[in-house]
């Protein structure tokens, strides 16, 4: 009782809303050249509890097989930045502390936290937390447009948690009734959602959103999630485009998409060229082991774009800082988790659903955040820490959950169901 008591299981999914919606500017506190967030506090109220937890002989268990691997090849990574790190001539200790924050939060956060997400009942804590973060972002990104609607000069909103709706959506599809969300709540809580997006401009978000929903219905066990989709995303994105007609928002919506041919008249797609050439430049000076964490340069003049904390390629950005030595050793972990937890079946029916969730949402969302720069931004990498603990939640789960007699002929056999018979607590080992 006393482990349960210190578990983090609320702390992560706070950890998750806090940098979903809580990341703009008017809750974030300047230090120096580092920038204090709500999800900051809250990592290191995990930290805390980490270490509180210190005391329970079972906290010092280490796990084995692949989790072994997995945890093994985490630090040597961690270790390798922190040495890398320590000595740099003319850069900055606050410079160097908010680059190594970004990887931190997705290389350390899966294994600070996966063995809290232990139950039924956690997995749907966390979904409620996704539902809560995209519901707020969304809430947050229509107050904008109310304030500065115009057909004319329409609002784009770049809010960072916008990348989030589209796993809010397909939560609604697999989780609805194990959220205890009825059939009208859900379509209104989608189109809610898809209004949203559609709002932000943001294209990658439709291409997001498309796949995600297409690979969710691909990846359904029975026909539950597809007819959902009917009754629910269908109707919902069907108003939206009804909406939209009825306030003469479709041609901005249109434009918005089809501009995508004519990138290279736009300015913004010119300086995120000049960004992505000027990191490969730097990369080029020092390809093995990076310029180091906390380095700094401009594109354009210090007046112009700083290619240190405004990259629009993830990719680019790591091999910049880090190097092909640093950038292996901080993607292999995360690339693991993934390969490892989502590409296998489980024989639990919960822990399947819930990567067959994860396979449909989680690796478009990093691949497509990615290239616009989603794990250069430390919002976006702590929203990553999440999803990979999720991930990682799986495979202990696989071998400590036991998998439940079904009887076919009972209708509370749906894949997303409550089960009572896998409520158990798993012992924190």
């Amino acid at each position: 009782m006393h482990s349960r008591h210190l578990s983090t299981l609320h702390l992560l999914g706070l950890f998750a809303f806090t940098a979903l919606a809580l990341n703009d500017d008017s809750f974030i506190l300047g230090v120096g050249s580092f920038k204090l967030s709500p999800f900051d506090v809250i990592f290191v109220a995990i930290l805390v509890v980490k270490a509180m937890r210190l005391a329970d002989p079972a906290a010092y268990a280490l796990p084995r097989g692949a989790l072994g691997l997995l945890l093994g090849i985490q630090a040597l990574s961690v270790a390798y930045l922190l040495l890398v790190s320590i000595d740099h001539p003319g850069i900055e200790t606050g410079d160097v502390a908010r680059d190594l924050r970004i990887v931190f939060y997705f290389l350390t956060t899966p294994f600070l936290c996966y063995k809290d997400i232990d139950t039924p009942h956690a997995y749907a804590v966390l979904q409620k937390y996704i539902i809560a973060a995209c519901l707020t972002v969304a809430t947050l990104m229509l107050l904008q447009q109310l304030q500065g609607f115009s057909i004319a000069n329409p609002v784009r909103n770049v809010r960072l948690g916008v990348w989030a709706i589209p796993l809010g959506v397909v939560s609604l599809l697999y989780f609805r009734r194990t959220l205890r969300i009825s059939g009208p709540k859900a379509y209104a809580l989608t189109l809610y959602m898809l209004l949203a997006l559609v709002f932000s401009l943001n294209r990658s978000q439709y291409l997001q959103l498309a796949v995600s929903v297409l690979l969710a219905m691909m990846l359904a066990s029975g026909s539950e999630v597809r007819r959902r989709v009917v009754l629910i995303f269908a109707p919902a994105a069907v108003a939206g485009v009804l909406v939209f007609a009825s306030i003469g928002y479709l041609d901005v919506l249109t434009n918005r998409i089809f501009s995508v041919e004519r990138l290279d008249e736009d300015s913004s797609y010119g300086a995120r060229v000049q960004e992505m050439q000027g990191q490969m430049d730097f990369f080029a000076q020092s390809p093995v082991f990076g310029k180091g964490a906390g380095f700094r340069s401009w594109v354009m003049g210090e007046n112009g774009f700083e290619l240190s904390t405004f990259a629009h390629n993830s990719w680019a950005f790591y091999l910049m800082k880090f190097g092909l030595v640093g950038t292996i050793m901080i993607m292999l972990p995360p690339l693991l988790i993934l390969l490892l937890t989502l590409f296998r079946r489980y024989a639990h029916p919960g822990l399947e659903l819930h990567r067959r969730y994860l396979l449909a949402t989680a690796p478009i969302y990093i691949f497509i955040d990615s290239m616009s720069g989603g794990l250069a931004y430390a919002p976006k990498t702590a929203f990553t820490g999440f999803l990979l603990c999720y991930c990682l939640s799986l495979l202990r789960n696989a071998r400590a959950m036991p998998v439940p007699a079904r009887d076919p002929a009972d209708p509370g056999n749906r894949p997303d169901a409550p089960r009572r018979t896998l409520t158990r607590v798993l012992p924190h080992a």
